[in-house]
């Protein structure tokens, strides 16, 4: 399943290489926001895959990074899907 694997790339990366990732997909993120990030990405469950990620969960990385980027990352991650 592709998201999975979006999920263990993101999870095995260091700081710089996600923020390279993520650039390749037109989304520009901080070392800061990687950081604030990480302890979120722990929470994230392979479940989410079958039921969803939760809005409590989104409205956290929103916070972080902001509406605009979570709109691209979300894009991303569910283009995964197809």
């Amino acid at each position: 399943m592709k998201q999975i694997e979006f999920i263990e790339a993101f999870l095995s990366k260091s700081d710089k290489e996600i923020i390279q990732y993520a650039k390749q997909y037109d989304v520009d993120l901080s070392i800061d926001e990687v950081r604030k990030l990480r302890p979120l990405v722990d929470k994230a469950s392979f479940t989410w895959i079958i039921t969803g990620i939760p809005k409590a969960f989104l409205k956290e990385v929103e916070k972080i990074i902001g509406k605009k980027k979570l709109k691209k990352l979300l894009k991303l991650y569910d283009s995964y899907t197809q």
